[in-house]
C-alpha cells in the first residue's frame, strides 16, 4: 500500500512539474534595444535600458497598461512591433488626464520622480542637460 502511496504522490508530482515547464519559461522576444535611445521631441533625450535594467527597474516600471498597472514581459512581448511601447500612442490630445497629453509631461513626472528617489540606492541624474542632448542629435529611434 506504501509502495502505491508513493508511486502515484511520485507521478502526480512529475505530471505537475513537467505541466509548468513552459509557464516557467523566460517569455520569448522580449529584449530591451541593447543601444542608447534617442527620444524625439522638441529637446530630444536619450535613455538607456541597459543602465535601468542593471539598477533592477523592471519593465512595468514604465510600460504599463490603461489603468497603470505594470506590463509583463510576457505582454510586453505580445505587443505587435513594439508600438504600444511608445508613450505617444496612449499619451496624446485624446489622453484623459490633460496634464499627462504630451510625452514630454509624461518623462518629466516619471522619470523625474524616481530618478529623485533612487533605485538601488543609487539616485539619477535631474538636471537638464543631463538626459537631454545639445546640437543634433543622432536620428531617433523611440519616437515619444
Amino acid at each position: 500500500m506504501k509502495k502505491l502511496i508513493t508511486g502515484l504522490v511520485m507521478a502526480m508530482g512529475l505530471s505537475v512539474t513537467v505541466g509548468m515547464v513552459p509557464a516557467m519559461a523566460a517569455p520569448q522576444g522580449v529584449k530591451a534595444p541593447a543601444q542608447e535611445l534617442t527620444i524625439d521631441g522638441k529637446k530630444p533625450a536619450r535613455f538607456n535600458h541597459a543602465t535601468h535594467l542593471k539598477l533592477g527597474v523592471s519593465c512595468g516600471q514604465c510600460h504599463h497598461d490603461a489603468k497603470h498597472q505594470p506590463l509583463t514581459e510576457a505582454a510586453i512581448s505580445g505587443l505587435p512591433a513594439g508600438e504600444k511601447l511608445r508613450c505617444a500612442t496612449c499619451h496624446n490630445e485624446g489622453f484623459a488626464n490633460a496634464k499627462l497629453r504630451k510625452p514630454m509631461a509624461v518623462f518629466h513626472a516619471r522619470c523625474q520622480e524616481c530618478h529623485k528617489q533612487g533605485v538601488a540606492n543609487k539616485k539619477g541624474p535631474t538636471s537638464c542637460k543631463d538626459c537631454h542632448i545639445a546640437g543634433k542629435p543622432k536620428k531617433a529611434i523611440e519616437g515619444c
